[in-house]
């Protein structure tokens, strides 16, 4: 279990450099990312989402939302260069959702550590220091509005730039409790069981 739960998405990087380093990441991140629900309390996602393995659906869900707004100019005037690093972005930004030892719930300084973690380890990926900074700021930035701690503590940073609004945004709807997404063997797929792939 790893990575290759994420083959699909991986398959539309077309950057081959991008497509490494989004491997690369994924495998190391810890063993619980593959397990773990995307909401530890069951209060802030939808059913898809809950139980083993919610967090990798809720990853995915928000990969898929990634692609439906590329498909719309209004979204995604972008290069396809820099879709590919929104593409590992998305794959990543809760790479660390539970600290960097498993800590049971969620740990509101996730955004910042595996931005970190992808800035710690930049020798191990192919992409330059710039497009490294790039996705770990997408990273960092994914809460949106949410930027505060229990105590109200200004902890993370919000977005600012459209690419960094649209990761927020794919990851928001991905939350949402309203949102019903089938799964087909890890895969997302219509209410006929027909795998939905994206090219």
């Amino acid at each position: 279990m790893g990575k290759e739960m994420f083959n699909t998405e991986l398959n539309r990087i077309k950057n081959e450099d991008v497509r490494y380093s989004t491997e690369t990441m994924l495998e190391m991140l810890p063993d619980y990312f593959y397990t773990m629900p995307a909401s530890t309390s069951g209060n802030h996602h939808p059913a898809f989402a809950l139980g083993e393995g919610g967090l990798v659906r809720h990853t995915k869900v928000a990969a898929y939302f990634l692609e439906e707004a590329f498909r719309d100019s209004i979204f995604a005037p972008h290069d396809e260069y820099t879709k590919d690093l929104m593409r590992m972005a998305i794959l990543l930004h809760d790479g660390f959702k539970s600290g960097l030892t498993y800590s049971g719930h969620t740990d509101v300084m996730h955004p910042v550590i595996m931005a970190n973690f992808i800035l710690d380890n930049k020798n191990a990926l192919s992409i330059s220091e710039n497009d490294t900074l790039f996705v770990s700021d997408l990273i960092a930035t994914h809460m949106g509005p949410w930027t505060k701690d229990k105590y109200g503590n200004e902890v993370l940073e919000a977005p600012k730039t459209e690419e960094q609004k649209l990761i927020h945004a794919c990851d928001y709807w991905a939350s949402r409790k309203g949102i019903d997404v089938h799964f087909v063997d890890n895969e997302i797929a219509d209410s006929n069981n027909r795998i939905l792939i994206m090219k």
